[in-house]
Formats: C-alpha cells, structure tokens, sequence
C-alpha cells in the first residue's frame, strides 16, 4: 500500500534535480580546481574534505527526525541551505573559503537521506519502490554529467557553481509540495513478522536487529573506489581530449545503474540477499584493476559499467534490507548509518589516497594499486559476518 502517491511523485522529483546537480559539482569540481591552479594531493583533499560532512551528521540528522517524528523540516531546511551555499560559491575563487562553503553544501546536502527514510515509510518499505526511488537518483546522476560536459565545453569551466546552481533551482519547486502524512505512516505502518515482534515495544525495536557488518563493507568498499572515482575525470583527460566523451563515461555509470536497480530490486529476496551484496563488493576490486590499464575510451566504457553494476547490487540490497529490518522510530537513524559508513570511507580514503599521491609524486597509478585490498575486505566481511535476517511483512 502506498501512503500518499503525490508525495512520492514531488520526491522523486526533487531528488532528481539535486542528484542532477550534486553529481554536475563534484564530477566537474576537480578540473575547476585544476583550472585555479590547486596542485594535485590538494585537489584529492578538498574533494574529500567536501564530502566529510556526509559521514559526520547524517545518523545525527537520521537519529533526530525518529525522535521527533518529524521529517519534513529536515526536507525543507537541506535544500535552502545547499541554495545559499551555492550562491556563495560563485563569489570566490579563494581555495581555503571555497573548502569552508563545500563543507557547508554538503552539511545541508547530508539531508538527503531522509528523503529516502520518508520515501520508504511511504511505500511501506516496498522493495520495488525503494529500487525505483534509487534508479530516479542514478538518472539525475547521469544527465547532470552529461549536461555538465556539454555546459562546460560550450561556456568554460569557470562557469561551474553557476550550472550547478541553475540545475539545483528546479528542485526546490517540487520540494515545497512535498508532506509527510505522519499519521498515517504510523496508523498504516506494515506489521512485523512474529520473530521481530517479540523485540518490539512501543513501536521501538528492544534491540538493533541490523547486522553492523554491512557498515563496515561500506566503509571499506568506499575507501578505495571513491577517491578513485574522484579524480576518474582526470585520468580520462590523459588519453582522451573532448569533454563530452569523457562525460558520458562518467555519465554511464549512473545510466546503467538506472536500468539494473529495478531489476535487481525486482529480482532480490531473501535467499539471495547475502549472494547479491557479495557480487557486488567482488567487482569492486576488478573495477580498480580496470582503471589501472584502461588507455582508451573503450576500455574505460568495460569498467564504467562494472563499476555500475557493482554499485547497483550492493546498495539495493542494503537499503532493502535497512527498511525491511527497522520502523518508523528507528529507520531514519539506520540510513544514516548507512550514509555515514559510505562518506566515512569516502573520507579517511580520500586521506589515505592524498597521502599516497604525495609520497609517489602525484602518480595515481602507483596509489590506485594500494586501494585494490579494500573491496576484498568489504567482501570477505559481508561472506563471513553477514546474519540476513529479512523479515517477511504483511500489510495492516
């Protein structure tokens, strides 16, 4: 049963449009920094510094709305906020306030995980829905590359914060229409199995019935492909020369991810959660050795699509399982967990990657080669730790 079928329509609106223009930003960010004179190792820090706001307050944003019951100002604020730090940005060419504004944007970009908590409390934690809500991302993803290749090699890069910003405008329009209908995500709220009910009080889960080593495969899985992923434009650039080609290499990744996830989502149960989250993290470290000896436009295509069906299958399966195994007191937190394990490896990663770039001298074929053991990690914890516990739930 879905809640409110207007709510989910203006979501999944909004979060298109930020999605378009989230990915415009950082899949360009780099060569703008390159284009102000930024050296390499500083380029991968401000990258990473950009996105550390993500891990540190999404299960703080995620724990608060479960203990008000009140998701929809956390909507309205997020988007107000990454507006004003937007208009901000096209002021200063100044590295040390631009890292200060990028943390800025993205503590209000940290609010996006709600839209997801809303949206599954909405569809009653529907695997199907929570798919289509994940493949809407990935499209905005893919036309905010391919719009922004196309921007930057018609008017320049240094143009960048303003087609972000002008992509961005369109989702505050459909923002507004957006409610939460809270009463009735609780009168409707699906009902739990019997094993789990025996660990509910109240609505609240006497225990966490999560298996914390999917935290940890984010972590680790992130740690290594998103520092990469980072600076994928880059190594693009040394042996391919038109910006349109280039993103739409970047831009296949989240396109392909917007055919794959309906159907694995479609497809996924609980017999072949664990299988699913293991094929995943496994082609995360043949994607790493892909880029390594990638020297053209086709090869690099080979492993732009592995990494997307990589991405596909292991998040899917995760946002399922979260909403399937959580209710509406705790679910906002555990997405937030979710989110902070992916920007906490996004992170350290980063870090880690800066560090190895300035010990080789800047080459990222040396440093790529460190991070291949990560995604192993995160597949051997998911193959050895992994409890999937998906509960069955039926309808009120």
């Amino acid at each position: 049963m879905i809640i409110s079928r207007r709510s989910i329509v203006f979501i999944l609106g909004t979060v298109f449009f930020i999605y378009l223009a989230i990915m415009m930003l950082y899949t360009y960010l780099p060569q703008y920094l390159i284009f102000i004179g930024t050296e390499s190792p500083i380029i991968t820090l401000t990258m990473t510094f950009a996105m550390s706001s993500f891990f540190i307050f999404p299960p703080l944003l995620g724990r608060y709305s479960d203990k008000i019951q009140n998701r929809i100002y956390f909507i309205l604020i997020g988007p107000v906020g990454m507006l004003i730090a937007l208009i901000l940005l096209l002021f200063t060419r100044n590295i040390i306030i631009l890292n200060i504004l990028l943390f800025i944007f993205g503590f209000f970009t940290s609010f996006i995980t709600i839209y997801l908590t809303l949206f599954s409390e909405l569809v009653q934690n529907d695997k199907k829905w929570i798919s289509y809500y994940n493949s809407i991302c990935s499209i905005g993803n893919f036309i905010g590359v391919i719009m922004g290749g196309i921007l930057i090699d018609t008017f320049r890069i240094e143009n960048l914060f303003l087609f972000t910003l002008i992509a961005f405008l369109s989702s505050i329009i459909f923002n507004v229409f957006i409610r939460e209908n809270r009463q009735l995500i609780l009168d409707n709220n699906i009902k739990l199995s019997q094993d789990i009910q025996n660990e509910v009080k109240n609505n609240i889960l006497v225990k966490d019935n999560i298996s914390k080593s999917i935290y940890f495969s984010l972590f680790f899985r992130n740690f290594a492909i998103i520092p990469i992923l980072n600076i994928i434009v880059i190594l693009m650039g040394f042996y391919i020369t038109k910006n349109t080609e280039i993103a739409f290499l970047v831009g296949i990744n989240p396109l392909f991810q917007f055919f794959m996830m309906p159907f694995i989502g479609k497809k996924l149960n609980q017999k072949n959660l664990k299988v699913v989250m293991i094929l995943g993290y496994s082609l995360s470290f043949i994607v790493i050795i892909g880029y390594i000896i990638s020297v053209d436009f086709w090869s690099f295509l080979v492993f732009q699509v592995l990494v997307s069906l990589s991405y596909s299958m292991f998040w899917i399966a995760t946002t399922v399982y979260i909403a399937q195994n959580s209710t509406p007191n705790n679910k906002g937190r555990f997405m937030g967990y979710a989110t902070s394990s992916i920007f906490a490896g996004t992170t350290t990663g980063g870090i880690f990657f800066s560090l190895l770039l300035g010990v080789f001298k800047s080459n990222y074929y040396i440093a790529m080669s460190f991070m291949i053991i990560f995604p192993i990690i995160s597949t051997l914890i998911i193959s050895l730790k992994f409890k999937n516990q998906l509960y069955s739930y039926e309808e009120n």
